[in-house]
């Protein structure tokens, strides 16, 4: 959850292909806000009109096609051959990444908006992580979908869980849409938990680094927190209403927001060191690969700024707005857009 790959891709790119999915006759095609998840060469997205596709990251052909109750608008999690995603009527599923077959699915009673995260233990065990509507984050045993615990918190949990490692054991780090940032074990132990008080809406993930979890909220502020004791580190105003989640790498803090601006922060010290401007809203999370940011906008602009300064590299008009943010993986970048197609570049 640092928004970062070690993939190195850089500008300029060419598009190797584009995925359409099938819509019925007449009508229009729904968009896509979830971002994608690439997997063993192979793009899970999900889409506004409930399918969840997974296609081929070489050639662009689908594989198969899961339709689920409701909207798909948050990222997937894959792991041991299963991918597990949320819809806005609340379901949770895990299906084979090979087929698309169901292999449970868990209803909670809220809608979720946030993806899901995964950890397996060094036993081998794997749980589930997902926040939703309904107050809970919840860890979910991997092979049954049952409830291993749940935590309630006093507002809805629409960010994706980062999972951290402290100097003393697996964390999760989420923020609420209570105001608050929670911070537990992963092993669901509430009575070690912490929370940190942001005081505003937390639509997005907290980008952790170094035991320190950086959030940008809605109540236009950026806070550095040290996940360990829950002291902030550093604070600063924006006055700017951020929905997308920051990147961070070794020595900088990207941030974009509705302001148009790609913002890089100091991430020591919280000063700004640079602000790359776009023509309209930037609602989807930067990517860093390398030297090389790679960000969407709502001005339908595939950006590349480059890490150092914030300057332009290169830019592609997509034709539709860009809510989900990109992901990398073998020399390719894949994009969505709100026309509802899947875009793959390469060198």
């Amino acid at each position: 959850m640092q928004g970062v790959t070690k993939e190195i891709i850089a500008p300029p790119l060419k598009l190797a292909w584009s995925h359409e999915p099938e819509v019925e006759e007449g009508k229009r095609r729904p968009p896509i806000e979830a971002s994608p998840v690439i997997s063993d060469g192979v793009v899970f997205i999900g889409t506004m009109g409930g399918d969840f596709l997974a296609v081929d990251l070489k050639t662009g052909e689908q594989k198969w096609v899961f339709k689920a109750d409701g909207p798909v608008i948050a990222p997937a999690g894959v792991s041991g051959g299963r991918v597990f995603f949320g819809d806005q009527y609340g379901f949770i599923y895990a299906l084979s990444t090979e087929t698309g077959e169901e292999q449970w699915r868990f209803e909670t009673e809220g809608k979720i908006e946030g993806g899901v995260n995964l950890v397996t233990t060094p036993e081998g065990q794997t749980f589930v992580y997902v926040g939703s509507h309904d107050y809970f984050l919840y860890c979910l045993d991997f092979e049954t979908g049952e409830v291993v615990w749940k935590y309630e918190t006093d507002n809805y949990v629409v960010a994706t869980p980062s999972l951290v490692d402290t100097a003393t054991t697996k964390t999760i780090c989420f923020g609420g849409c209570d105001g608050l940032l929670h911070v537990l074990p992963a092993r669901g132990d509430v009575a070690e938990k912490k929370e940190f008080e942001v005081g505003s809406y937390i639509p997005n993930s907290a980008a952790a680094r170094d035991g320190i979890a950086y959030v940008a909220h809605n109540g236009g502020e950026i806070i550095a927190i040290d996940i360990e004791s829950g002291e902030e580190v550093w604070r600063r105003t924006t006055n700017v209403d951020y929905t997308a989640s920051p990147a961070v790498d070794a020595k900088t803090l990207y941030v974009a927001g509705p302001d148009k601006r790609l913002v890089a922060f100091d991430r020591v010290t919280g000063e700004e060191k640079w602000a790359f401007l776009a023509t309209r809203s930037l609602d989807s999370s930067p990517v860093v690969s390398g030297g090389v940011i790679w960000q969407g906008g709502m001005d339908a602009r595939l950006y590349a700024v480059n890490k150092e300064d914030g300057s332009e590299l290169w830019q592609f008009d997509l034709g539709a707005q860009i809510k989900a943010s990109p992901a990398v993986s073998r020399g390719t970048l894949v994009v969505c857009g709100s026309d509802g197609v899947v875009y793959a570049f390469r060198k």
